[in-house]
This record gives structure tokens, sequence and C-alpha cells, in this order.
């Protein structure tokens, strides 16, 4: 596979201007406005093997964000590592699954590695995938959420959420059949006893310090500006990291996208609490095995990894896999002789996009923009 850059005179001499990829650019700079710099951004949270699903994500996101380099822009290219989310299972492909389990309901930050070669749970699956990523081409800036979290970096945001708390029920209930209590907080508690979620808020005073129960039935305090033991839940933390991040797009899985999901509830939150639009966003399908049980999951037996895929497909193909599907399109990966037909499609787009084999205008727009984002890895583009 050629890995020069295009001649000039070649199909794939200057940027392209109706890929997908593009026009979600153009869609971006319409709605934010034209301006110097772009935030785009991608997450998973390490509670389970990074497989090749969630590659989904964020090819889509650089997919994207190169888009708009293309057009001269700045791009902040983030990618948050949700490692302070609550550990609420044990997968069943992990070894030490009784050790594991004595850390339910703590952060998964705070779980041991169960094969020993980390600091900690996530940190294991997180290195595995920043070291695949450059393979990829895909170099985002990474955000530790627990560390940003017990930082007091977003206390600010939880004051935010907390004075606004019967705004942000009222959103919510808009959604749900069953309304929450009034005495929902949008916030949940790491004992700093024993480190899990098993707590109750019990107040705020309206400053810094919130008061909640423990597992052990003693009500404590903690001050927001000296400890990160307060969480917001999903559904706020979300459109408080838009707000902090100015987050200017992200896509999304139709878990998020669904009617009353989660981006539903996070727009207003993020207009109302913290004075930011939601990002501009599009829906992406899911990526399933040829011959397996459907999606792709950490859990589910079938969590193909990313080196797998390597092994199989080299790095281009893989982007051009992406490239190739329009975000909303699921698509399942193959390992069988579907293989060789994918290395013979890639190919020929090859050829078409360097003006190598004769096909018709649709083909060739078609075919040459797709390589041009696939190959960006090997040629730098």
């Amino acid at each position: 596979m050629a890995a020069t850059e295009p001649s000039a005179s070649g199909a794939g001499a200057g940027p392209p201007s109706n890929h997908w990829a593009d026009q979600a650019a153009e869609r971006i700079i319409r709605q934010r406005g034209d301006r110097e710099r772009y935030v785009v951004a991608s997450g998973v949270a390490p509670s389970g093997s990074v497989h090749f699903g969630h590659l989904r994500e964020v090819m889509s996101t650089e997919l994207v964000a190169r888009a708009l380099r293309d057009r001269g822009k700045q791009v902040r290219f983030i990618y948050s590592w949700d490692d302070y989310d609550v550990f609420r299972k044990v997968p069943g492909n992990l070894p030490r699954q009784e050790e594991l389990a004595r850390h339910l309901r703590k952060p998964v930050v705070d779980v041991p590695d169960p094969f020993g070669a980390a600091a900690n749970y996530a940190a294991g699956f997180e290195h595995g995938l920043e070291q695949v990523m450059p393979r990829l081409g895909i170099a985002p800036e990474y955000l530790y959420q627990a560390q940003r979290y017990r930082d007091c970096r977003y206390a600010d945001g939880v004051r935010a959420a907390l004075a606004a708390r019967a705004r942000i029920r009222g959103i919510l209930n808009e959604h749900r059949e069953r309304p929450l209590d009034a005495d929902y907080w949008p916030i949940t508690i790491y004992s700093e006893r024993d480190g899990t979620d098993d707590t109750a808020v019990l107040d705020w005073d309206g400053g810094d310090i919130v008061s909640y129960r423990d597992s052990d039935g003693a009500e404590r305090q903690l001050d927001l500006t000296r400890s990160g033991a307060a969480k917001l839940l999903w559904r706020v933390d979300w459109p408080m990291r838009w707000a902090y991040e100015q987050v200017d797009f992200e896509p999304a899985g139709k878990d998020h996208l669904t009617a009353g999901g989660s981006f539903d509830t996070g727009g207003p939150i993020a207009r109302e609490v913290y004075g930011h639009e939601p990002p501009v966003t599009f829906l992406y399908g899911d990526v399933g095995v040829k011959g397996g049980a459907g999606r792709i999951s950490s859990s589910g037996g079938n969590a193909v990894t990313i080196e797998q895929v390597l092994a199989v497909y080299q790095p281009e193909v893989v982007r051009y896999l992406y490239a190739g599907t329009r975000p909303s399109a699921e698509f399942v990966i193959s390992f069988d002789l579907d293989v060789l037909k994918v290395y013979e499609d890639y190919d020929q787009a090859e050829r078409i996009y360097y003006g190598a084999a004769e096909v018709g205008a649709k083909r060739r727009a078609r075919d040459s923009l797709d390589v041009w984002r696939s190959v960006a890895c090997t040629v730098g583009m």
C-alpha cells in the first residue's frame, strides 16, 4: 500500500469537501460560529476491557478534528477517561474475581489491577488504549476525571449544580415516568472512611460544606474546595464538563441520543445551569463481530481488542472501515475470508485516489474522500 504524499495532480490533491466528516466540520463552524479554535471531545469509562467497539467514538471524533484542521482551524481534541465512575460489576472475563468483588461501589481508579501490572484497575485499561492510539494516527489530550475531581477543579461546577438542584430535578423529571423525589441531590459522595458510594447526602450550606451520612450511620462533612469526594451524577457531570472544557463537538451512541437520553437532559442543564450551548453531535452506530453475539461488549464474551484487529488489518485499513462508513451505520468486523475482500476494496479505493484506476466521477469522489481520511495516519495529512 502506498504511503507517499499524493501529487498535486492526483485525486487527493486538495482537502475533501463532501465526506461525512467534512459535512460535520461545516456544521460545527456554522452552528458554533467561525472561530480560530474548536474543542472536540470523546471518552470512555475504563470499567472493563477497552475493545474495538469503543474505537467508533474516538475515530469519529478524530476524523472530524482532521476535517476542521483541513479548513485551517486549530483543534483541541480531548479524550476523557471516566475513571471516577463507580465500580458496579466485576466483568466475567477478568481474573481474581473475589478480590475485585471486595471493591465494588468504589471508583474504578481505586480498584486494584487484576493483572498486577498497573497502578490500578482503570490505569491498566487506559494504558492499553493509549499505547495503540498512535498506530492509528490518533493523538488526543487525555483527561483523567478522578484526578480532576480530586484536585477540586470542578468545585464551582458542583456548587452550581447544588444551587440549581430543583431546576435540574425538573429537567430530569420531564423525561421520566416516575418523578425524582424532592430530596434528590445531583451528586454522590465517596465515603472518606471506606471509599464507597454507600452514602446519603443530607444537606448543603450554600457554600463549600456538604453533609452526608456514611454507611456506618455517622454524619460527616466535606469541604468542596478541599475534598474531591463529591462527584456529580452522570446526567449533570456531562454538561458540566461540556461547559468547563468549552466543548464544541462530541458524538454519542444511541443510548445517549435516544429520546429522553442524557443528551436531551444535558442540553438544558448545560444552558441553564452552566451557561454553555451543548455541543454539536451526531449518532454513531454499534460495531459487531461477524458471527459473534451482536454488539461488542466488555463483559459479554466477545470483546475483540484493538490489538487483535491490528494483527489482521493494517492501521490505514482500520481507518478506512470507519471513514468509509457513515457514523450512524452499524457494521461488523470480520476475521474470515471477508478480510481479503476488505483489503481488495481498500486497494481499489487507493488506486482510484491516486488516479491509477478509471471509474465514474461519483465513485471517484466517494472513494477518494474515504482514502484521504484513512491514509492520514501513514502520510501525516
